[in-house]
């Protein structure tokens, strides 16, 4: 970690960069678009398997991440664009309306399959992305102290947490904006999503291919 890294408001600079990057806000359409029928606990326990499981690919992002990519010899580049290419097949499907609408309500199941989600895409790629992943590899393999350590993953965790009250929120927000509300905002989102998903992989491609930037 370098020299931006040190000190109290180097600290603050790396949470604001990871915060935005996974950008809890984004995921709350696809959120809701996936836990209609849901009772508020199960839609309440999958907010909190969606944080833990961002949490765990920060963290093993940045213990990690640096080895298991050099280990299969995948490229930051690659990796950038598999991330672009799944995160807009997400978006085209929230944008034409399709979700996942079986076995949600299931009565004491809160672990159906209707919960899948949670994990793969809204988890990875869809918050915990090619960006928030990438970046605490960089910041795994730039560390100096046992202190960056330590406080590294403090913020992974702060960050997780922000997520879950994110989600969490969403449950009053969906009865406020009703079932039209959620479909335009689901629509919309998804409109910027694949925007996001378009610009990675211009930029993954880019680091496969220097030459198309020429």
């Amino acid at each position: 970690m370098d020299k931006h890294g040190e000190g109290i408001t180097g600290y603050i600079k790396v949470f604001i960069a990871i915060f935005v990057l996974v950008n809890p806000l984004e995921g709350i359409p696809f959120f809701l678009n996936n836990t209609r029928g849901m009772s508020t606990d199960q839609k309440n326990a999958i907010a909190k398997k969606t944080s833990t499981a961002v949490l765990f690919i920060l963290i093993f992002s940045f213990f990690l991440g640096k080895y298991v990519l050099t280990l299969f010899g995948i490229s930051t580049g690659a990796f950038t664009l598999a991330g672009g290419i799944i995160i807009f097949l997400i978006s085209l499907s929230m944008v034409l309306g399709k979700s996942n609408q079986s076995d949600k309500s299931i009565p004491g199941d809160n672990q159906s399959s209707g919960s899948d989600f949670a994990i793969v895409p809204l988890a990875i790629p869809l918050l915990a992305g090619p960006g928030p992943i990438s970046s605490m590899i960089l910041y795994g393999g730039g560390t100096t102290n046992v202190w960056q350590l330590l406080v590294i993953p403090l913020i992974a965790f702060a960050v997780s947490v922000a997520v879950y009250f994110s989600l969490k929120a969403a449950v009053p927000l969906e009865l406020k904006l009703k079932k039209t509300g959620v479909d335009v905002l689901t629509k919309v989102t998804g409109i910027l999503i694949s925007a996001i998903a378009v610009e990675m992989i211009h930029t993954g491609l880019l680091q496969l291919f220097p030459i198309l930037g020429k």
